[in-house]
């Protein structure tokens, strides 16, 4: 996938669209952009598919939808698990149109958990005279370890446990 520097001849003559095998991708995110122009190779068994799981790699994506730019309404792009083509056809030299929605972010997931945990506790011990005994300090494994913050480590865990891997 190269980026395209200079916007080629739209309509190309029809003994050199029989030998092209690429598609003319402009990338957007959230419906602004492109953030992105490229040429992207067809692969496949007919030269007809195209590399999905390389544009989401690439760009850090959690999945694409095509549209047409007047109407803004599009549909999911759907992929092959194994090999991570499209399961649809593309005509060599034409030009679409992707949508993108990106993936989600391990700071926002660590900070918004924290947030949870501290707020709560920072209200309770301020309206509260002395602190209380679920606050307090435990041992675990000859350390002191409070116990919100043991309840933070596990909810952490938790979460990289179950996020899916793509």
């Amino acid at each position: 996938m190269e980026p395209i520097r200079q916007r080629s001849n739209p309509k190309p003559s029809s003994s050199k669209r029989s030998s092209e095998r690429w598609i003319e991708v402009h990338l957007y995110r959230h419906g602004k952009g492109p953030i992105s122009i490229f040429r992207s190779s067809l692969v496949g068994p007919g030269l007809d598919r195209l590399n999905v799981r390389s544009i989401l790699s690439k760009y850090g994506l959690r999945s694409l939808f095509a549209f047409k730019p007047p109407s803004e309404r599009g549909f999911r792009i759907r992929f092959d698990k194994a090999n991570g083509l499209s399961v649809l056809r593309y005509k060599p030299g034409s030009v679409v149109f992707f949508d993108s929605e990106p993936k989600g972010s391990l700071i926002r997931t660590i900070s918004l958990i924290f947030m949870g945990l501290a707020i709560p506790s920072i209200l309770i011990m301020v309206l509260m005279n002395e602190l209380p005994y679920q606050f307090k300090s435990t041992t675990l494994i000859g350390s002191f370890v409070p116990p919100w913050l043991l309840a933070f480590g596990v909810i952490l865990y938790s979460r990289l446990r179950k996020k899916p891997r793509t």
